[in-house]
């Protein structure tokens, strides 16, 4: 049995994020990241924290950088607890 780390998931997810936004830029791809969260994971409050991350951060492109680090950890350590 594999044993899967928090690392684990926070990489499925970010590569899965990048995956979604392909092609996109600025806040359209933060709304595609956003999105991504929203439907394919179980993100407890994908909205909120768009909104916080958008309200913090200082520029376009660096929007969508510090949305998908900031899901990615929180999910991924949602599906790590779920393992148990």
């Amino acid at each position: 049995m594999s044993i899967k780390s928090i690392e684990y998931f926070y990489n499925k997810h970010i590569r899965a994020a990048r995956k979604a936004a392909k092609g996109l830029s600025g806040l359209e791809r933060a709304k595609a990241i956003y999105l991504y969260f929203e439907r394919e994971t179980q993100h407890p409050h994908a909205w909120y924290t768009y909104n916080q991350v958008m309200m913090n951060c200082c520029s376009d492109s660096q929007l969508p950088i510090d949305l998908m680090k900031t899901m990615a950890s929180l999910t991924a350590t949602n599906d790590w607890l779920a393992l148990d």
